[in-house]
């Protein structure tokens, strides 16, 4: 459900930014990296701090992923709020969420 979820946002965020909503966009864009936060620690089964804080301490110490930690910050900085921006940072998210929770899960 949270990925189907995150799913959502991401669309969303392509159809805003094609719609000239750029604020909007950024702001689907991080309720879908928080989405993703939330499947991968359902993945793991691990409770987390929150989905906003201590992220690096999360995903590379709780989690033990620090290679997904040096992936994660590209994600949400953004220098300018341009479409073809925030259509490759919302890629870049999908393209996460599909990897590291789909891997997570099936370790069961």
């Amino acid at each position: 459900m949270v990925r189907e979820s995150c799913q959502l946002n991401l669309e969303r965020v392509r159809h805003a930014a094609a719609r000239g909503l750029q604020f909007y966009a950024s702001d689907r864009l991080y309720c879908a990296f928080q989405e993703f936060f939330q499947a991968l620690f359902i993945a793991r089964r691990v409770y987390p701090i929150a989905y906003n804080k201590w992220i690096q301490e999360q995903v590379s110490g709780w989690l033990g992923l620090p290679e997904l930690y040096e992936e994660l910050s590209p994600v949400l900085a953004l220098r300018q709020l341009k479409d073809h921006e925030l259509n490759q940072r919302a890629k870049q998210l999908r393209e996460l969420l599909e990897r590291w929770t789909l891997r997570l899960a099936n370790r069961g």
